[in-house]
């Protein structure tokens, strides 16, 4: 056997016994962080239907929600509950009412679905 040969079968141990790298849990975000990430920006998510959806959240608390594959809109106010979740009242449109955690992922960031069983990845919150 080579020394070549040698040296990677020595590694090879090693290698086996090295944990696999995986993905890190969501992480919620406090109301405070929530409240920063979104004051005065857009998000943009993947509706049920697969539809795109822009969220802006002004800082005077107002909402706008427009699907982007289509005309739809609606708009209401947003707010911050002590436990990191932000929280939308429509007022007009198409939208509904509903709270969701604001998630830190390995990627960006993520939101829990209204009933809080799963996660939406959010792809643009700027």
């Amino acid at each position: 056997m080579t020394m070549h040969r040698l040296f990677r079968l020595a590694l090879l141990p090693a290698l086996l016994a090295a944990p696999l790298a995986h993905a890190a849990d969501p992480v919620r975000l406090s109301k405070e962080e929530t409240q920063q990430a979104l004051s005065g920006k857009s998000m943009t998510y993947g509706g049920r239907s697969g539809a795109q959806i822009m969220t802006f959240f002004s800082a005077d608390g107002k909402v706008t929600q427009r699907t982007l594959t289509s005309s739809r809109t609606s708009s209401g106010t947003w707010t911050v509950e002590d436990d990191g979740r932000f929280c939308l009242k429509i007022i007009s449109g198409t939208g509904s009412d509903a709270c969701r955690h604001l998630l830190r992922t390995d990627t960006g960031f993520a939101m829990s679905t209204a009933q809080g069983g799963g996660t939406i990845t959010i792809d643009k919150l700027e």
